[in-house]
């Protein structure tokens, strides 16, 4: 066990031997923490999956340093088909803990293996691109989007449930019931889950879902044919015959009479309106062509100009596609600080639709892991007293989100100013602390500290 003030390893010392720092009630936060993931651990074992993570999320609110929980989550995570969520659990694992780590060996396992690292960056792209569809209104493209995904990726919960949603919205109660059971037997205690279920068996006590048309033909077999009749169909006989024939004779005359001959006097009319209607468009046509040859003469010169500027444009357009191309090769190759300078020096205006689709996609992808990355890192620099490198990546973490990984980044950055004794910017970083999370454990330790450190101030002036 270490101390998690001065980072040295302790044995059942109750006060820290090298600060000094009174570790009784950590001890009970850790002993928490790790009852937490053995509670986890059970539910997990008989797939209640959500209730492993609601257990796992809270122990790690206790110790946030207990790797073996936050393996844990990344596992189920996995388990749920949620590869990204999974990856950021490791990543952040192992930047606690460097060496002698079980995450390790998972994010070693998915980056050797590019056909998995694949499967969950198409996973993550796939499902935004259905959460898209259905924002637009395109259902019946997110269905056949969503069957794509769940044909590879069988343990998808969140796709059986939206899946479920759609079938839902289409009436198809018994569709939507049965892709809830798959999402019942990968995570038997989802909520959501199990909260559609309930919707589904209440819409079907009330005779939602689509009607039948109610049966208009009789069936039956005759050797090893099946026959097909109109129902309650009985025979008209002889004179029921020969009145339907003559009949359908009154109708047809009546028809050639009142609709085809009119017909035709028209068509002889319209004829010769249309000769006439032809001349007049032909000389129409001729004085426009010559109307338009006059414009385009008029308007030459400004089209060589017209010409020059998208010639320019293009140039400009093709350099922006080229840095694209710099900045996924880049990334592909896990050069995450060159994809980032990159994506910044191009203009996005110039891409087509395509390029611009994949320019925010690749942003997104970039900003997350620079932030992961940087964050793990820092944490490393931090709890090896490396805190001006510490600071610098923190830093860079809180820049782009404040409140990541639940205000622990915040927290450190305030930490480590706090150890450089820079002292205005770690009032600034424990206050924001205290004001973004109020009634937090962390806000609690933060106000703490920054009770102090005016103190400190109020003593130097």
């Amino acid at each position: 066990m270490e101390c998690y003030n001065c980072g040295i390893i302790i044995g059942h010392e109750k006060i820290c031997p090298n600060c000094g720092t009174d570790l009784r009630i950590y001890r009970k936060f850790v002993g928490i923490s790790n009852y937490l993931y053995n509670q986890a651990l059970a539910k997990a074992n008989t797939r209640d999956l959500s209730g492993a993570i609601a257990d796992l999320r809270l122990s790690l609110q206790y110790n946030k340093v207990n790797t073996n929980a936050r393996n844990l989550l990344g596992l189920i995570y996995y388990e749920m088909g949620e590869g990204v969520a999974a990856v950021r659990e490791w990543l952040i694992s192992k930047g606690y803990q460097a060496e002698e780590n079980r995450a390790s060996y998972y994010l070693e396992k998915t980056k050797k293996d590019p056909a998995e690292k694949e499967k969950i960056n198409q996973l993550a792209r796939k499902y935004n691109q259905v959460i898209t569809y259905c924002r637009q209104g395109s259902v019946d493209l997110a269905v056949i989007q969503l069957k794509k995904i769940l044909a590879t990726n069988a343990k998808f919960v969140k796709g059986w449930q939206l899946l479920a949603l759609l079938y839902i919205n289409y009436g198809e109660l018994e569709q939507a019931r049965k892709a809830l059971r798959k999402a019942e037997a990968i995570d038997t205690g989802n909520p959501t889950t199990a909260r559609y279920l309930k919707e589904v068996t209440e819409l079907v006590r009330q005779g939602g879902g689509k009607k039948t048309k109610k049966a208009q033909a009789i069936a039956y077999q005759n050797g090893n044919d099946t026959i097909i009749q109109p129902k309650f169909r009985g025979d008209i006989g002889f004179w029921g015959m020969a009145a339907n024939l003559l009949v359908g004779v009154a109708i047809g005359v009546a028809i050639t009479w009142y609709l085809v001959v009119p017909g035709v006097r028209k068509q002889a009319v319209s004829n010769a309106s249309v000769a006439v209607t032809e001349a007049n468009n032909t000389i129409a046509d001729k004085n426009n062509t010559i109307k338009a040859l006059e414009e385009q003469i008029d308007n030459l010169t400004g089209d060589v100009e017209n010409a020059q500027t998208d010639m320019e444009n293009r140039d400009a357009a093709i350099k922006a596609s080229e840095s694209l191309l710099m900045a996924y090769d880049a990334y592909v190759n896990e050069n995450i600080e060159l994809a980032g300078d990159t994506l910044e020096g191009i203009d996005e205006t110039l891409l087509s639709k395509k390029g611009k689709e994949i320019f925010q996609t690749l942003r997104e992808e970039v900003n997350h892991q620079y932030v992961t990355n940087a964050y793990a890192d820092g944490m490393s620099a931090y709890n090896n007293n490396r805190n001006e490198e510490a600071i610098e990546l923190l830093s860079k973490v809180v820049a782009a989100d404040e409140t990541y990984d639940d205000g622990n980044a915040l927290y450190n950055l305030a930490q480590a100013y706090r150890k450089m004794e820079d002292w205005e910017n770690a009032l600034t970083s424990y206050s924001k602390v205290v004001s973004l999370f109020p009634g937090s454990r962390l806000a609690y330790n933060a106000g703490r500290y920054v009770t102090q450190i005016e103190q400190v101030l109020d003593n130097q002036q």
